[in-house]
């Protein structure tokens, strides 16, 4: 083959009489002099354009020949730059062309509409549009189609279908092409009924409409959720012999998290119904095919049948992707099931596909979550070595799991180095951050951390306001509480229930109880419904300052507003009666819990037995402790505390330390609560000495006395009741 190589100041043009390629070594070219370039046919002018710098080599090298390539050459350049979606490159180019006397024709016309629909600027569509015409040409069906999908994409489907109508009133008829943009737009718009009688607009003119027009609606009513609508269309298709490809198949199995499909449904037989016949018709499923099956398995938590998919897809010869891995990945990350996950990165690894930062975010979110915020800074270093850069899930996760763990500095060290690194944080970035200082207590370190978010444009939300109020109320400033409540109003956030409830319960733990009414009557008068927790913190409340008679009537309103009380709220008021020595109150209450076939817990019996004991009817107490295995019920630290008390407020030592050794026999071990308990029941009781055994015990066991425990032991000390041998033993408390 003959090749005539021509130099051109610092750039090489290899010239052939089939074609031409290029290399541009410097950008100084558009210095250097214009070639001349003879006995060249434009006509056979080939480009290679894998990416932008290409594209401009290629572009310059055009527009310094003499004479200057056909404008058909220009719109085959456009056309390749357009496939790598560089539409404003494309627009440059034009303008520049322009310049040289290069005249556009339609298709340059049609090439320019669809680059400034992509960049969303319709107006210059139309200018464009206006030109075009202006030329001399007719507007063809590529140019409506581009019009109409621009309009569309703006969100403008009225504009559209004046642009329709307009254009075939002129006599522009539209094609098979058009139609389909229109009803994959309606689809997107989410107007069924238009995409529908669209098609049978294309039956009418153009006969069967073709597979993508099918497929276009089979996917929308999937996404919709209308999966039996979308089998109807689909045996419409098969009773007009178009054949189904994989990408209908794949709408039809892919789990959609809205609506009737067939994985939602638990129709997991229909999913693989579906898959078997693809398979069947001889369509091979493809990676995406096995990827939504997969996904949706693992998010159900049904891991074991993804993993058996995963093997069927790799026996079929189905490469996996990134996109598989990382499904499979969360899934088991979600059951705890570190090893596994371990195996399927190193598998994922080896199979030379890079960890991307959903992989990383995924493991590193699950570790962190388990607590395990040293092994979640691992993988974050191992991500950076990767040249994988973190985004802000990546942060917010690791935020998260240092928060969890106490490690505040460096939350906040995370915090400062994500800004340095233009990662913007969001409003769950921030949110993280507010609620775990605000947990502990941390309020005005919090409140620090909004004014950072607020001086980056993000507006606190409900649920950063919640956070405050909660962490007001746990320091017990009602006071600060009520000022963020009404600084929330001030900012334009308006209180949702959750925000009423959180400054209902601070009112309730102040025993505060007519600023509790009030505010949840405020809440009823402006239309929010009260929930279960409201309730159940307002009956509380009302419990702790002897208003049970209020509290029941309060659970009586609440049947009577179609809010169905749950087992807390039983427990809750159930709880207020025993303590406040309303026991036959309490097991009325107790038999309807039982008549409403209600879940009843540990718990329940826990506060009824404490209740008897408290009643001074032990005998009733330990008949139902002891029934507590009939029913399919195991003692909890709780109830042998409460039972061990009970036994020891009526003298009877003996027996509390018999339970406790069986409670230590059935691996139930004693906590600081009841250590101090016992310790106090055995110096009521006037066995001091054994009392201060337990203290030895209990301080061995890494347990401290509590403050009513130790003022009993100052007191002996002080009127000298406590034996001088023992005092050594007792010294340890302090």
């Amino acid at each position: 083959m003959l090749k005539l190589k021509k130099t051109v100041g610092t750039a090489t043009c290899y010239f052939n009489n089939g074609g031409i390629s290029f290399a541009l070594f410097k950008a100084s070219i558009h210095s250097q002099p214009s070639p001349t370039t003879t006995g060249y046919n434009h006509h056979h002018y080939i480009f290679e354009i894998n990416n932008l710098q290409d594209a401009f080599d290629s572009f310059n090298c055009m527009i310094r020949m003499h004479p200057l390539p056909s404008i058909v050459r220009f719109n085959q350049l456009f056309t390749k730059i357009v496939r790598i979606k560089h539409y404003s490159s494309v627009i440059s180019m034009y303008n520049q062309m322009g310049l040289l006397g290069i005249v556009p024709d339609l298709f340059t016309f049609n090439i320019l509409i669809n680059c400034f629909t992509h960049l969303r600027n319709m107006s210059s569509s139309l200018s464009v549009l206006g030109k075009l015409i202006k030329f001399g040409y007719e507007p063809d069906t590529v140019t409506m189609s581009t019009l109409i999908k621009g309009f569309f994409v703006e969100g403008k489907p009225a504009e559209a279908a004046k642009c329709f109508r307009k254009m075939t009133g002129a006599g522009c008829r539209p094609d098979v092409i058009t139609y389909n943009t229109l009803v994959n737009c309606f689809c997107k718009m989410g107007n069924r009924e238009a995409a529908i009688e669209l098609v049978e607009k294309i039956e009418e003119e153009f006969g069967n409409p073709d597979i993508a027009v099918y497929t276009t609606i089979i996917d929308y009513l999937c996404k919709d959720g209308l999966f039996f609508e979308a089998l109807k269309i689909f045996s419409e298709m098969i009773r007009r012999r178009i054949s189904p490809n994989v990408v209908t198949y794949t709408s039809l199995i892919s789990p959609n998290l809205l609506g009737n499909d067939p994985c939602k449904l638990g129709l997991w037989k229909e999913a693989r119904r579906l898959l078997n016949e693809m398979i069947g018709q001889k369509i091979s499923p493809n990676v995406v095919t096995f990827n939504v099956l997969i996904d949706k398995l693992c998010k159900d938590g049904s891991v074991a049948d993804a993993l058996k998919l995963f093997s069927q897809m790799r026996s079929q010869g189905i490469v996996p992707d990134v996109v598989t891995y990382n499904s499979l990945i969360h899934g088991v990350c979600r059951l705890g099931k570190w090893k596994v996950a371990a195996r399927l990165l190193r598998e994922m690894v080896g199979q030379k596909l890079a960890p991307s930062v959903p992989t990383f975010n995924i493991l590193i979110d699950a570790v962190c979550k388990e607590g395990l915020f040293a092994d979640g800074m691992i993988l974050y270093s191992e991500m950076i070595s990767r040249g994988v850069v973190p985004n802000v899930v990546t942060y917010t996760s690791l935020m998260q799991g240092a928060c969890m763990q106490g490690q505040w500095k460096e939350a906040t060290r995370l915090l400062h180095e994500m800004i340095a690194q233009k990662v913007t944080p969001n409003i769950k970035t921030f949110s993280v951050m507010v609620d775990t200082l605000c947990k502990e207590g941390m309020v005005e370190d919090a409140r620090g951390v909004v004014e950072i978010m607020v001086k980056r444009g993000i507006k606190p939300t409900v649920v950063t306001y919640n956070s405050l109020l909660d962490g007001y109320c746990i320091r017990g400033e009602i006071e600060e509480a009520e000022k963020m409540f009404e600084i929330m109003r001030d900012n334009g956030c308006e209180p949702d229930v959750i925000n009423y409830t959180t400054l209902i319960n601070g009112y309730c733990k102040k025993k505060r109880i007519g600023d509790a009414l009030r505010l949840f009557q405020e809440l009823c008068s402006k239309g929010l419904n009260p929930n279960v927790v409201t309730y159940s913190t307002l009956i509380g409340g009302l419990c702790k300052v002897g208003r049970t008679e209020d509290a029941h009537e309060l659970l009586k309103k609440m049947l009577a507003s179609s809010q169905l009380p749950n087992c807390q709220t039983y427990a809750t008021l159930l709880d207020g009666l025993c303590k406040n020595g309303e026991l036959e109150e309490a097991m009325a209450l107790f038999k309807e819990m039982e008549e409403k076939n209600l879940h009843l817990t540990i718990v329940i019996y826990t506060i009824l037995i404490g209740g008897m004991c408290k009643a001074g009817n032990v005998s009733a107490a330990k008949d139902l402790f002891c029934g507590l295995p009939s029913k399919g019920l195991q003692p909890d630290v709780r109830t042998y505390t409460v039972m061990i008390d009970g036994l020891l407020g009526e003298g009877l030592g003996g027996e509390a330390l018999t339970l406790l050794r069986e409670m230590e026999e059935k691996s139930c071990s004693p906590n600081s609560c009841t250590y101090n308990l016992i310790i106090r029941g055995l110096i009521r009781n006037n066995e001091t000495s054994r009392a201060v055994q337990f203290v030895d015990e209990m301080i061995g066991k890494g347990f401290a006395a509590d403050s009513s425990t130790l003022a009993l032991f100052v007191d002996l000390v002080s009127t000298g009741e406590l034996d001088l041998s023992l005092q050594p033993l007792a010294e340890k408390l302090v």
